[in-house]
């Protein structure tokens, strides 16, 4: 028995103790262009909470940081937990919010709003369930699992200017640039393009050894690049839109 315990505690020491972190930025090269204006034109909450925003598709702060760069490390042999609590999209301010979520493919994902108007959200999921409801009132609460990894582009058929993505991954081992504050609270585009952030991410606790290193956006597409974790401490990978390339349409 003692024995059996004693492997169990080594066990998991070792798990903890070989990985190391993916730290770096994802910054813009160049001037940014710059964000276009948002028009809301339907219902007067929408047309109120609208008025002044810019569009979420590209946001780059002073400091060159790219925000909602969704970043995760790709590493054999680990397996996937989803959370206990569901991760939430709201649509709050007539906008999806967070405009980009990451989560665990397999996570339930609950889909509600905080508006008091009615909005429907539109999943053009391509790998996964495609729904099309109706949330007609806020705190009404549409729980939606996701299967299969992939990047999602959620619309609402009411109003068309909204857009939000889910993207689930096959990785515990993700990040999404610039989206919370030092608090821990969700950033907005506004905020977070004013501030000197240069686009910084950290993944932590990633096993020790060979990973590929995944960055998406929804505007710029994807880049990757493959680094081997050490059994401790820091690896730095840095992204530049540079990097990134789209996928071609079929």
């Amino acid at each position: 028995m003692k024995i059996l315990v004693a492997l169990l505690v080594l066990g998991m020491v070792a798990s903890t103790a070989f990985a190391g972190n993916i730290t770096g930025t994802v910054a813009y090269d160049g001037d940014a262009p710059e964000r276009p204006m948002l028009t809301a034109t339907k219902d007067q909450h929408c047309i109120d909470a609208v008025k002044g925003t810019k569009s979420e598709a590209l946001v780059v702060s002073k400091g060159k940081g790219i925000k909602n760069v969704v970043i995760y490390a790709r590493v054999r042999g680990a397996k996937a937990t989803v959370p206990e609590k569901n991760p939430v999209m709201d649509q709050k301010g007539c906008s999806y919010y967070p405009h980009v979520l990451a989560v665990v493919a397999g996570s339930t994902v609950d889909l509600t709003s905080s508006d008091p108007v009615a909005h429907n959200v539109h999943s053009h999921a391509k790998k996964n369930e495609a729904i099309n409801y109706q949330i007609p009132q806020p705190g009404k609460v549409i729980p939606h699992k996701i299967e299969k990894a992939e990047q999602i582009k959620f619309t609402c058929d009411i109003h068309a200017w909204m857009t939000g993505y889910i993207v689930a991954v096959d990785s515990n081992f993700f990040a999404v640039t610039g989206d919370k504050d030092d608090k821990g609270q969700w950033l907005s585009s506004d905020a977070y393009e004013a501030s000197s952030d240069k686009g910084s991410y950290t993944i932590a606790d990633v096993p020790a050894g060979k990973v590929r290193v995944v960055a998406w956006h929804e505007e710029l597409g994807s880049a990757n690049k493959t680094v081997e974790v050490p059994a401790s401490g820091d690896i730095n990978v840095n992204f530049t839109s540079a990097d990134f390339k789209k996928r071609a349409k079929k």
